[in-house]
C-alpha cells in the first residue's frame, strides 16, 4: 500500500482513506456512538473565499439523517455572519464579521469601516503575526489532533488505517455514484463529465430564534422527508449547507446511472412534493423555496487528491440558486424544465422578471403550479 507523498501526488491507499477524501475532518475524527441527529459546540474560523469573508466564533456540527444517508451542516452565529459579507465584498477584498473583528490582535490589523456596518474591511497586516499555531493546539487537546502538521502528509485521514465501522459510517456521506467508482476501483476522473441534468434547489428559511438543538431537529425531518421525494424520483441529494439565514439542499437529476428521458418531469414532482411537504410538516419554518434548471453542467469531483467532493458547475446550477433566492415561497423552474417535462402548460404559470446577480438573460421563467395526483397520474 502506499501513501499521499506530497501535494498534488497520489499512490493507492486503503479503500478507507479514498472514502474519507470526501468528508472532513469534523466527520472523519467524530465519535461513532452519537445517536442521529446531534448538534456538537465549537470555537472555529469560517473562511468563504467565493466572498473574501471571514467569521470566527461559537458554530455547531450538526449530523443529520438516517441509516442510508447522512450529512453534515455546519450552523451557529459565524455562519450567518459570514454570508452577510456577500453583500459587502468585492473583488480582492477581505471582510472580517463583527464577531472575527472582536477577536483579531487589533493594533496589527490595517481596516477601513464599513457605512452602518459592524463588518470591518481588511486594507493590510502591519507586521507578520507572532501567534504559534502549535502552542494553540497543545491547549485545546485531543480534539484537533488530526490538524497538526505531519511531515510529508498533506491530511492525516490520508493515511487511516482499514475499519470497517469507521468506513460504514463515512460511505453514508456519499453519493451511491462515487462509491460505486470507488468500490469497482475506479480513477474518479471518470465521474468529471460535461452532461444534461436537471438541478434542484431547496431553501428553508427559519422564523428566528430557534436553538442549535432545534435547527438540528428542522434539518435533520427535512432531510429525512427531502431524501426520500429526492430519491423516490430517481434523483440525489448532493450537499447541505446554511446559507442566507436558512438551510440549503442541493439536488440532482441525470446523474450517471439514474439517467431518464423524463427527468425533468421528476425533479418537478419531487421538487412540488419536497415544497408541500416543508411547508405542512415543518411548522419551525418561514418560506420553503424551490428552483429547478435543465440544461448542460460539468459534473465530476473538484478539489485536492486528499480532500475533494462531487458536485455540479455551470450557469444552469447558478440560475437554480438564483431562482430560489429571487421567487421565495413557490417551486420556480427555467424553460428548458418546462419543455422537457413535456407536462401540460396549465401546470406552469409564468412569472414576472428579476434582476438577478451573475445571471443574463435567464429566459421565461415559470411558477410550477401541478396538482399532486395529476402528476402521479400523468407520470404513471
Amino acid at each position: 500500500m502506499g501513501w499521499i507523498k506530497g501535494e498534488g501526488e497520489i499512490e493507492d491507499s486503503y479503500k478507507i482513506s479514498k472514502i474519507a477524501a470526501h468528508v472532513p475532518d469534523l466527520v472523519v475524527y467524530s465519535t461513532l456512538t452519537n445517536d442521529i441527529p446531534y448538534a456538537e459546540n465549537f470555537h472555529g474560523v469560517l473562511l468563504f473565499a467565493d466572498v473574501s469573508g471571514i467569521s470566527a466564533g461559537k458554530l455547531s456540527k450538526v449530523i443529520v439523517g438516517d441509516e442510508i444517508s447522512q450529512y453534515f451542516v455546519v450552523i451557529g452565529r459565524a455562519v450567518d455572519e459570514v454570508r452577510l459579507a456577500e453583500g459587502l465584498a468585492v473583488a480582492s477584498t477581505i471582510i472580517l464579521s463583527p464577531n472575527a473583528w472582536e477577536l483579531c490582535e487589533r493594533d496589527n490589523i490595517a481596516i477601513d469601516p464599513i457605512e452602518n456596518e459592524r463588518a470591518v474591511k481588511v486594507r493590510y497586516i502591519k507586521r507578520e503575526p507572532s501567534f504559534s499555531v502549535e502552542k494553540y493546539q497543545d491547549s485545546i487537546g485531543t480534539s484537533v489532533e488530526h490538524e497538526k502538521v505531519t511531515r510529508d502528509c498533506v491530511r492525516r485521514a490520508s493515511r487511516l488505517m482499514p475499519n470497517a465501522e469507521l468506513e460504514k459510517t463515512l460511505r453514508k456521506y456519499i453519493m451511491k455514484t462515487v462509491l460505486q467508482k470507488i468500490d469497482d476501483d475506479q480513477p474518479l476522473e471518470y465521474l468529471s463529465e460535461m452532461r444534461p441534468a436537471t438541478i434542484v434547489f431547496v431553501n428553508m428559511q427559519f422564523k428566528g430564534g430557534e436553538s442549535d438543538q432545534e435547527q438540528c431537529m428542522t434539518i435533520h425531518q427535512a432531510a429525512i422527508g427531502i431524501g426520500q421525494q429526492i430519491v423516490k424520483h430517481h434523483g440525489r441529494v448532493n450537499k447541505v449547507f446554511m446559507f442566507d439565514k436558512g438551510c440549503t439542499f442541493l439536488c440532482l437529476f441525470g446523474l450517471p446511472g439514474d439517467k431518464r428521458e423524463d427527468e425533468s418531469a421528476h425533479a418537478l414532482q419531487a421538487a412540488y412534493g419536497v415544497h408541500d411537504l416543508c411547508q405542512k410538516e415543518i411548522r419551525s419554518l418561514k418560506t420553503v423555496s424551490v428552483g429547478v434548471t435543465t440544461g448542460p453542467v460539468f459534473c465530476g469531483v473538484v478539489g485536492h487528491p486528499v480532500r475533494h467532493e462531487y458536485t455540479v458547475i455551470g450557469r444552469k446550477v447558478n440560475l437554480a440558486a438564483r431562482l430560489m433566492m429571487h421567487y421565495p415561497g413557490v417551486v420556480s423552474c427555467d424553460s428548458e424544465t418546462c419543455y422537457y417535462s413535456k407536462l401540460p402548460a396549465f401546470y406552469f404559470n409564468e412569472l414576472p422578471k428579476k434582476a438577478m446577480k451573475g445571471v443574463k438573460n435567464p429566459g421565461v421563467l415559470y411558477q410550477f403550479m401541478a396538482n399532486k395526483q395529476q402528476m402521479y397520474d400523468h407520470l404513471m
